[in-house]
């Protein structure tokens, strides 16, 4: 799977034991995708850090002095992704009850430790793919009735005074606004402006005849003025 983007994450490293702080850092610098922005010796030193940046993993030890991991976590109103590493079983369970990823039982091997990475990374693709793919709808208000609608139901938006007629392919709906406002709130790459009156989604296109766009059985009037840019669109 490509991941999206090729992002690069942030990680901090909670730990007191100085070796496995050296060998959890030299396993990190295997992992591109993750960048390390700070090894800090207790909890509340990494506490300060998550005030002031977001960090998106912690790679923390469960026994330290001053406050244990568990019981900084739960003071927690948000946390970041959590992958435990400790030499004591006895605290999996109340581990994965605070919804940890990965549970390391130290000594562990950079296997295991990549298994425990590449959890962490298969989320983050299924929350980038379902934050790419949801379509944010839009409020408008017509004849008296509220809607919530998605751009990708829209034909093509015309403008009649200072009214919309937003064209669907089953109805049409007539607010009140106006053009250069509510192209606004359209993605850029699927609309276009191609008349003083009209907005098309260029996906919805059926033909091109001469000075004019069939959609949804329907001609639409293209200015000369924007003929050039929808055609470099449609070529894209």
């Amino acid at each position: 799977m490509n991941r999206i983007a090729d992002k690069i994450y942030d990680c901090i490293i909670v730990e007191d034991e100085p070796l496995s702080q050296e060998i959890l850092e030299s396993y990190l610098q295997d992992c591109p995708q993750l960048r390390l922005k700070a090894i800090c010796n207790d909890a509340l030193e990494a506490n300060q850090i998550l005030l002031k940046e977001p960090i998106d993993l912690l790679f923390l030890d469960i026994n330290m002095p001053k406050m244990n991991g568990i019981e900084w976590l739960k003071s927690l109103d948000q946390s970041p992704k959590v992958i435990f590493t400790t030499a004591y079983p006895e605290y999996a369970v109340e581990g994965f009850d605070l919804n940890a990823l990965d549970y390391l039982l130290k000594p562990f091997s950079f296997e295991r430790f990549l298994r425990s990475v590449n959890k962490f990374l298969s989320l983050q693709d299924k929350v980038g793919e379902k934050l790419e793919n949801q379509e944010e709808t839009i409020l408008v208000k017509s004849n008296k009735k509220t809607y919530l609608i998605k751009p990708s139901e829209l034909s093509f938006i015309e403008s009649e005074g200072d009214y919309l007629k937003l064209h669907r392919e089953d109805d049409c709906l007539v607010i009140h606004d106006t053009l250069k406002n509510f192209q606004t709130k359209l993605p850029s790459k699927e609309f276009l402006r191609i008349h003083r009156s009209f907005i098309i989604n260029v996906g919805k296109i059926d033909f091109l005849e001469g000075n004019q766009v069939c959609i949804d059985k329907k001609m639409v009037p293209i200015a000369s003025s924007y003929r050039e840019q929808l055609m470099q669109l449609l070529q894209e």
